[in-house]
């Protein structure tokens, strides 16, 4: 006991700052090789599979996610030709925007639409934050310039790699969000063939009179096929006159932001093969965006 006392007593002020001053200093670089490897190991790169079912493949796409939080990811994408592997600098605008960025839990229980920046490079980035870690279904859906529409489909785990069934509860035909009831007049859809699907959105049980235009159209609805992830986007027309419609990207004419939505619209949609869908429906009403889930089946 003495002794350890006595050799504590001999350590001179300098010196004990020394060995402070080097622990100080190795701590340091430590830290500094954790944030190094720290970076390296957050940040990934994934292949985009092709996601448009009945179209041609003209494009490739690569995705980086660099992770901030185990549920929070910078994003950059970029799509090369495949005729000649350049990188592509043109995008023709769709509804408003050059890029519909699509994602979705593999649950099928969260659902975002967003849009990320074109940058000159010809790279879309965006920072994206997720409501719970898992894996994450990333559609990127553009038009290259020349090559017509381009959908690609990105498996991304955001904290946790564990894949997770889809829940696929059956849904009734009329679905209330917020103050509206969103009712469809089926949920059987024809495989295979295209469907026409009348929508009918009710506020306090009468037609609703407060619709407004989401990014040109009168509302955008995606469906997602839960045995192969495929993707269906179209967009509603105002009204039920089925001779005057057509839903094939591109053919529509954006609606201002002024315009009047009526609260009648048609689908038509065309799912490639049997199984079950999950449709998000989106609208704005009141200033505010609403999303209405269904669970369909083709058959």
């Amino acid at each position: 006991m003495h002794q350890h006392l006595s050799s504590r007593s001999v350590s001179s002020p300098r010196s004990r700052a020394g060995r402070r001053s080097v622990a100080l200093v190795l701590a340091l670089a430590g830290l500094a090789g954790c944030d190094r490897s720290t970076s390296s190991a957050t940040a990934s790169t994934y292949n985009g599979s092709f996601a448009l079912p009945g179209k041609t493949q003209k494009a490739d796409a690569t995705l980086r996610a660099s992770f901030t939080t185990p549920t929070a990811a910078h994003l950059d994408i970029v799509e090369t030709a495949k005729a000649n592997g350049a990188t592509i600098i043109r995008y023709d605008v769709d509804m408003t925007k050059r890029l519909h960025m699509i994602v979705i839990s593999d649950d099928f229980t969260s659902f975002q639409h967003v849009h990320p920046a074109l940058d000159k490079n010809g790279h879309f980035t965006i920072d994206l934050d997720v409501p719970a870690p898992g894996r994450y279904l990333i559609y990127a859906d553009g038009v290259p310039h020349g090559l017509g529409q381009q959908v690609f489909r990105f498996d991304v785990p955001f904290g946790s790699n564990t894949a997770a069934t889809p829940n696929l509860g059956t849904t009734p035909t009329t679905v209330v969000t917020g103050p509206y009831a969103v009712t469809l007049s089926s949920l059987k859809l024809d495989a295979g063939e295209t469907s026409m699907l009348t929508v009918k959105i009710t506020k306090a049980g009468k037609p609703a009179e407060d619709l407004q235009p989401y990014l040109g159209g009168a509302g955008h609805a995606v469906f997602i096929g839960a045995s192969d992830d495929s993707y269906i986007h179209v967009h509603p027309m105002a009204g039920t006159d089925m001779s005057s419609m057509s839903m094939e990207m591109g053919e529509m004419k954006d609606l201002p932001d002024s315009a009047k939505v009526d609260p009648a619209m048609m689908l038509h949609v065309a799912v490639p093969k049997a199984g079950t869908y999950k449709l998000w429906f989106q609208f704005r009403g009141g200033g505010q965006l609403y999303v209405a889930p269904f669970v369909l089946t083709a058959g």
